[in-house]
Protein backbone atom coordinates (compact mmCIF):
# COMPACT_ATOMS: atom_id res chain seq x y z
CA UNK A 1 0.00 0.00 0.00
CA UNK A 2 1.22 3.48 -0.78
CA UNK A 3 1.08 6.20 1.83
CA UNK A 4 -2.02 7.67 0.11
CA UNK A 5 -3.70 4.25 0.20
CA UNK A 6 -2.92 3.91 3.90
CA UNK A 7 -4.35 7.34 4.65
CA UNK A 8 -7.50 6.55 2.65
CA UNK A 9 -7.86 3.18 4.40
CA UNK A 10 -7.47 4.83 7.81
CA UNK A 11 -10.14 7.41 6.91
CA UNK A 12 -12.57 4.62 5.98
CA UNK A 13 -11.83 2.76 9.22
CA UNK A 14 -12.41 6.01 11.12
CA UNK A 15 -15.71 6.54 9.30
CA UNK A 16 -16.83 3.00 10.05
CA UNK A 17 -15.92 3.30 13.74
CA UNK A 18 -17.63 6.66 14.08
CA UNK A 19 -20.82 5.77 12.19
CA UNK A 20 -21.25 2.48 14.06
CA UNK A 21 -20.54 4.17 17.42
CA UNK A 22 -17.65 1.80 18.06
CA UNK A 23 -15.51 4.86 18.82
CA UNK A 24 -16.31 8.48 19.51
CA UNK A 25 -14.83 11.36 17.58
CA UNK A 26 -12.77 12.26 20.66
CA UNK A 27 -11.37 8.71 20.86
CA UNK A 28 -10.39 8.77 17.19
CA UNK A 29 -8.73 12.17 17.53
CA UNK A 30 -6.92 11.09 20.71
CA UNK A 31 -5.66 7.92 18.99
CA UNK A 32 -4.39 9.90 16.04
CA UNK A 33 -2.68 12.37 18.37
CA UNK A 34 -1.01 9.50 20.25
CA UNK A 35 0.19 8.00 16.96
CA UNK A 36 1.53 11.35 15.80
CA UNK A 37 -0.73 11.41 12.76
CA UNK A 38 -3.79 13.28 11.59
CA UNK A 39 -7.08 11.43 11.76
CA UNK A 40 -8.94 11.73 8.47
CA UNK A 41 -12.54 11.11 7.45
CA UNK A 42 -14.27 10.89 4.08
CA UNK A 43 -16.82 13.41 5.41
CA UNK A 44 -16.99 16.21 7.96
CA UNK A 45 -17.42 14.33 11.27
CA UNK A 46 -18.76 17.39 13.08
CA UNK A 47 -21.90 17.51 10.92
CA UNK A 48 -24.70 15.26 12.18
CA UNK A 49 -26.14 14.43 8.75
CA UNK A 50 -24.18 12.15 6.43
CA UNK A 51 -24.97 12.24 2.73
CA UNK A 52 -26.14 9.01 1.05
CA UNK A 53 -23.21 9.25 -1.36
CA UNK A 54 -20.81 9.08 1.59
CA UNK A 55 -22.52 5.97 2.95
CA UNK A 56 -22.33 4.41 -0.52
CA UNK A 57 -18.63 5.25 -0.85
CA UNK A 58 -17.86 3.61 2.51
CA UNK A 59 -19.98 0.56 1.65
CA UNK A 60 -18.25 0.19 -1.73
CA UNK A 61 -14.84 0.45 -0.09
CA UNK A 62 -15.52 -2.34 2.38
CA UNK A 63 -17.19 -4.48 -0.31
CA UNK A 64 -13.97 -4.27 -2.33
CA UNK A 65 -12.14 -5.58 0.74
CA UNK A 66 -14.81 -8.29 1.10
CA UNK A 67 -15.65 -7.06 4.59
CA UNK A 68 -19.35 -7.66 4.10
CA UNK A 69 -20.26 -7.42 7.77
CA UNK A 70 -19.06 -3.82 7.81
CA UNK A 71 -20.97 -3.16 4.58
CA UNK A 72 -24.17 -4.43 6.16
CA UNK A 73 -23.68 -2.39 9.32
CA UNK A 74 -23.19 0.82 7.33
CA UNK A 75 -26.14 -0.02 5.05
CA UNK A 76 -28.36 -0.57 8.10
CA UNK A 77 -27.30 2.80 9.52
CA UNK A 78 -27.88 4.50 6.16
CA UNK A 79 -31.39 3.05 5.94
CA UNK A 80 -32.17 3.91 9.55
CA UNK A 81 -31.18 7.54 9.01
CA UNK A 82 -33.39 8.07 5.95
Amino acid sequence: MTNDDEIYHESMINAYNLLTNKKSLDQLIDRSYENGSISGFPFNPTIKVVNDDVYDKIIDYFCELEEYEKCQEILDIKNKNK
